[in-house]
């Protein structure tokens, strides 16, 4: 087994990034976190990826694609590819990936994103048609996480497939040499990757840090040259010395609030569209996103819930804004003029959020506190009808289609606490259409609908900061350009700039 390599930066070629948490095998499909997102994308390569310059979808393994009918998608596999251990990268492992994550006999976590493929065939070598359960206008969204496989390794290990990415074998520009969950990851450039620039670093080294003030300390005396901030006070506790400096790069990534409008939860004053509005204009999304979220200076307004982008996203839209003398005069107009009790349930990261938000509150007569739960917690509740409001995050992972966000909340009714059937029918007729025009125009409806109802408000977009020494060059133009995962710092598709590199 190989040592883990001093941590000696530029000079030898060394990135260190901490973890704010372990990893336990670089597979995404194993392990569905950011931090597993982050170390995949270095490793295995997509068929496709997303360029939000030109708002379109670009090959990475796939040469090109067609629509050969509404359930079947063709794609031309670029020629004389290779995974890290020399074997070819062809029809068959792209075929092969494809039908594991798509087999009811396999299971893993969020299987479900994968629930509309209904396998792929070979047509030769370098031919793969993919078939889905009737129209689906996200599988190429979809096909951006979709990190391919080699069939001849990854089929031999059978049922212990979770145990794939403690050794695995990717295409990508990085390859794992020492994975150990506590110690951290070792990768190494793999200097035949044929698919795009080689990026800057040798090696680089993910480090498990779990406490915020160990990585602070651990930046401070040079042994790690990045980490993922958690709060503006760490930002700006690190720039204030002037060996670091602090990027913001922007993810899909945002929280926000919504309100029980039918009553599930037992409380009345939410049915009311007035006292929605009310809560609302009662939040001052624009301190919450510059004191609250690293990152939030650099960070736009969010008017809906999707990104520009993103295709389907429509132009416009004006959230409720901040305006506590109206949220008074609605809740007194609605009857409240005295407030009522509200619990706000939340859990993870949008805590903080969540205590800003029942300051808010509570400032125009709303008696607000705060139910923090665990993830499984939260999820019983909902399911149980008990959220009175939710105050919680949403990531689309990388896809850059707004029949995402829409299917999270209108395709469940586990997830309704709206109480409107038109949204719920927008939603499946968008998601089960070939025809984008059609789509724009749906999704413009329903997001036209979740404003002037007052169900959903976007507080504010997450983006993620990397605070690094002055030796790391981040190309902040380039973090958008490719999509693969929710972190794609080592993302080097089509001759596109690495998003890292070392500074001259």
């Amino acid at each position: 087994m190989l040592a883990m390599p001093a941590e000696a930066g530029k000079e030898d070629g060394t990135f260190t990034i901490a973890l704010g948490s372990p990893v336990d095998v670089v597979d995404i499909y194993a392990a569905p976190a950011p931090e597993t997102a982050m170390t995949t994308s270095a490793v295995f390569n997509p068929l496709v990826a997303f360029d939000t310059r030109s708002n379109e979808y670009v090959g990475v393994i796939a040469e090109s694609w067609s629509q050969i009918d509404d359930s079947t998608t063709e794609f031309k596999i670029k020629p004389d590819l290779t995974f890290q251990d020399g074997s070819a990268l062809d029809a068959e492992d792209v075929v092969y990936t494809l039908n594991f994550i798509s087999d009811p006999e396999v299971k893993f976590r969020l299987k479900s994103r994968y629930a509309s493929f209904a396998g792929a065939e070979k047509v030769d070598d370098l031919t793969v048609r993919v078939k889905t359960r009737g129209p689906y206008p996200l599988l190429m969204a979809r096909m951006i996480g979709i990190p391919i496989y080699p069939s001849d390794t990854h089929s031999k290990l059978g049922a212990d497939h979770g145990t794939w990415g403690r050794a695995p074998i990717g295409s990508g520009p990085y390859k794992v040499v020492k994975f150990d969950e506590s110690t951290g990851i070792v990768m190494e450039r793999w200097d035949d990757y044929k698919l795009g620039p080689l990026p800057d670093f040798k090696r680089v080294v993910f480090k498990p840090i779990l406490d915020s003030q160990t990585q602070m300390a651990e930046m401070m005396v040079g042994s790690i040259d990045a980490l993922v901030a958690k709060s503006p006070d760490q930002v700006a506790a690190l720039t204030s010395n002037p060996d670091f400096v602090a990027d913001a790069i922007e993810d899909m990534f945002f929280h926000y609030i919504y309100l029980d409008a039918v009553g599930r939860s037992g409380i009345e004053a939410f049915k009311d569209v007035r006292v929605r509005q009310a809560v609302f204009h009662a939040i001052d999304r624009d301190t919450i996103r510059k004191s609250i979220v690293s990152g939030g200076t650099e960070a736009a307004d969010m008017a809906r819930l999707c990104f520009p982008f993103q295709f389907g996203c429509p132009d416009g839209g004006q959230p409720q804004n901040y305006d506590p003398e109206k949220a008074r005069a609605l809740l007194a107009d609605a009857g409240y003029a005295d407030g009522f009790d509200v619990q706000l349930s939340t859990w993870g990261l949008s805590r903080p959020i969540t205590e800003a938000v029942a300051g808010y509150l509570r400032a125009v007569g709303i008696r607000a506190s705060v139910d923090g739960l665990t993830a499984g917690a939260y999820r019983k509740k909902q399911v149980e009808g008990g959220l009175q409001a939710l105050v919680s995050n949403y990531s689309y992972g990388g896809l850059p289609d707004t029949g995402s966000v829409l299917d999270f909340f209108f395709s469940s009714p586990d997830r309704d606490y709206f109480g409107n059937p038109r949204l719920f029918e927008l939603t499946k007729e968008a998601n089960s259409t070939l025809d984008q025009e059609k789509r724009n125009a749906m999704f413009r409806e329903a997001l036209d609908i979740v404003q002037d109802e007052a169900y959903i408000l976007p507080i504010t977009k997450d983006p993620v900061v990397l605070v690094h020494n002055k030796d790391v060059s981040v190309n902040t133009e380039a973090r958008g350009n490719i999509l693969f995962a929710q972190f794609s710092f080592l993302e080097s598709y089509n001759e596109v700039p690495p998003i890292l590199g070392w500074a001259d």
